[in-house]
């Protein structure tokens, strides 16, 4: 079934990457390694999508703090609730408090309640995906747009402030929507895309739907 649907989401859009699956859970699943060693979550997709590579991974794996605590493999430590570590060792707001807010905003799965993240290229995975990850561009990313409005009419969401972490892997997790972002400095930084790629986020239970729709509007 996902060997087929990423062949078709590929052919359609012409992608020149594979959709990465990615799954929440408690065990690891059947018929995958863990991977060694440590990396961003950000750069796990680049290892799926390129590396064509299916993994599994635990806390011990994450080598970003933002990536494991907004899925839930970790608590958040105090200098990230208070905003410190973003204000004032990163940079990247001009007070604590813009930084708090931004951190107690963006989406994240509760703490405790996920102890396996899993990935793996859409053709080849062995496990029951829960969001499906596309990274392409701005054309590529309307399309995906327009056919999952088809039926419903629904528009889709764009989170542009939080991670990639956040914004593509776990909201759409929580909402059951899709999601775009255009990224952020960490992840474009680590990760091998190009200035107009965008990321996108697809609950797998609704990929069927999109891919038939694919199909069926009458792109101008």
């Amino acid at each position: 079934m996902y060997a087929e649907l990423s062949n078709k989401i590929k052919e359609m859009l012409e992608l020149k990457s594979s959709p990465i699956a990615i799954s929440f859970s408690n065990k690891a699943p059947e018929g995958i390694e863990q991977m060694k060693g440590e990396a961003r979550l950000c750069q796990m997709l680049d290892k799926a999508r390129f590396e064509e590579k299916s993994f599994y991974t635990t806390s011990d794996n994450h080598e970003c703090d933002g990536g494991a605590c907004n899925c839930g493999l970790r608590e958040l430590s105090e200098r990230m609730k208070t905003g410190a570590f973003l204000f004032k060792d990163l940079g990247l707001f001009g007070s604590k408090r813009a930084a708090r807010r931004f951190i107690s905003s963006n989406p994240r799965i509760e703490f405790g309640t996920v102890k396996v993240i899993s990935f793996s290229p859409l053709e080849k995975t062995k496990f029951e995906p829960d969001v499906v990850i596309l990274i392409c561009n701005a054309k590529q990313g309307m399309r995906i747009a327009e056919a999952s409005a088809y039926e419903s009419g629904k528009k889709t969401t764009g989170l542009t402030g939080p991670p990639i972490c956040s914004a593509v892997v776990v909201a759409p997790f929580l909402t059951g929507e899709v999601v775009y972002s255009l990224g952020d400095s960490g992840a474009r930084k680590s990760m091998k895309v190009k200035d107009e790629d965008i990321f996108v986020g697809i609950p797998a239970e609704l990929l069927p739907d999109i891919v038939e729709n694919l199909g069926k509007v009458k792109f101008a």
